[in-house]
């Protein structure tokens, strides 16, 4: 078997080739790294992959896009692809020696985990993450990706027109802008860049204090607020588009449960390329529960669900020292992130009572006021139990309701 470590960079990737795993890695990798190639992502790179006659590559999932120029290589040839987490790299790079963090020690280290009999699971098989790629899984995170990406470039638009609106129409600064889901785009900000006319923003401007001392909105600001029209309609059409692919039949069973949570396009979108087959998560169709000794007792530990928490970034790694025990968060931070702003909004209870009114809903905040009123925990650590506790009913519903 060959097998090639494939570090991915910006604009290039850095190769190792194994066949086997070396005697010393620290001694292999001293007279070998003038060996190992510098792959640009262009023909000469694919040229200089393919040279290899690789049957396997072995890489992270880094930056979506730029992995994924790989991948599509490698599919292409019918290479066979492995996917290694971040953490598990870290942990590889360590025992293996290596203190720093370099291309050319990760490319080797990632070539060497498959040849590494230690790089298993409890069941015994190798340890590499099943990042499913089929083409609507796929089309369905390029597309939230995407999305992300025009969102993150509007929020900083916006904080540039709230500054320039502080001296040319104070009055708007801090207004809330919202996008119109008739118009596709925020009103006044259309009414700003002159694409939609309306005489309530007229009126509104007309009583400006920054008329009376002869400000006026300049060109700058109406044209960026024309950018800001544009990228807000692309924003609308890539929901739409969420839309669609969230309600292909093939989900039905996930987006009934997904009701019963009140998560809204982002977040089952997001769910769905993270957790989409659910029997990646199980054995047999089942859960696989395993019981071990604690506190003198054996107790029952479901790897299935610990597995499923963790793509949904409610994982935790735990470091001991002495009597000190730190815990810190693992897994996805981008869906960790959405999730909290679930919680945030839906979970957390407004003046006019349940926000998400299924018996889901109602039991997670109910369990929330309780901690916050009656346990007096703290509201960012209240949530985030609720997280762990929502994120462990979802997995056990989506085990009950998918066939």
């Amino acid at each position: 078997m060959k097998i090639i470590g494939l570090d991915v960079g910006k604009n290039y990737a850095v190769s190792c080739c194994l066949d086997e795993f070396p005697a010393n890695i620290k001694q292999y990798f001293k007279q070998h790294r003038k060996e190992f190639k510098k792959l640009p992502t262009n023909k000469i790179g694919v040229a200089k992959l393919l040279a290899y006659r690789p049957d396997g590559i072995v890489l992270e999932p880094t930056g979506h896009w730029y992995s994924h120029f790989w991948y599509k290589v490698a599919t292409e040839h019918n290479i066979d692809v492995y996917w290694m987490g971040h953490t598990d790299l870290d942990k590889q790079r360590g025992s293996y020696g290596f203190v720093n963090k370099r291309d050319d020690e990760d490319a080797l280290c990632l070539a060497a985990s498959y040849f590494d009999n230690r790089f298993i699971d409890a069941r015994g098989n190798q340890r590499f993450i099943n990042y499913y790629n089929d083409n609507l899984i796929g089309l369905l995170r390029e597309t939230f990706l995407e999305k992300e990406q025009l969102a993150k470039l509007r929020t900083s638009l916006i904080t540039q027109l709230r500054q320039r609106l502080s001296y040319e129409f104070p009055e708007l600064a801090h207004k809330t802008l919202d996008i119109s889901s008739f118009r596709n785009f925020t009103p006044v900000i259309g009414w700003l860049g002159g694409i939609d006319s309306d005489k309530r923003y007229d009126n509104f401007y007309a009583e400006s204090v920054a008329l009376s001392l002869n400000i006026e909105i300049s060109d700058y600001t109406r044209s960026h607020a024309r950018t800001l029209v544009d990228l807000e309609k692309r924003i609308t059409a890539h929901y739409a588009k969420l839309k669609t692919l969230v309600e292909y039949s093939c989900f039905d069973p996930y987006n009934k449960v997904f009701n019963r949570f009140g998560f809204g396009i982002d977040n089952r979108a997001l769910l769905l390329f993270h957790i989409y087959p659910l029997n990646k998560f199980l054995i047999d169709a089942r859960p696989w529960i395993e019981y071990e000794e604690s506190k003198g007792k054996m107790q029952e530990r479901d790897r299935s669900l610990r597995k499923f928490q963790g793509f949904l970034g409610m994982s935790y790694k735990i470091k001991q020292s002495g009597d000190k025990t730190k815990r810190s968060f693992s897994g996805s931070s981008m869906v960790r992130a959405h999730l909290y702003a679930w919680a945030v909004c839906q979970i957390a209870p407004s003046k006019h009572g349940y926000r998400v009114n299924t018996k889901i809903g109602r039991t997670l905040t109910d369990r929330y006021i309780e901690m916050r009123e009656v346990q007096k925990v703290k509201g960012k650590d209240a949530l985030m139990r609720i997280l762990f506790k929502a994120t462990r009913m979802l997995f056990y519903e989506l085990v009950n309701t998918i066939p």
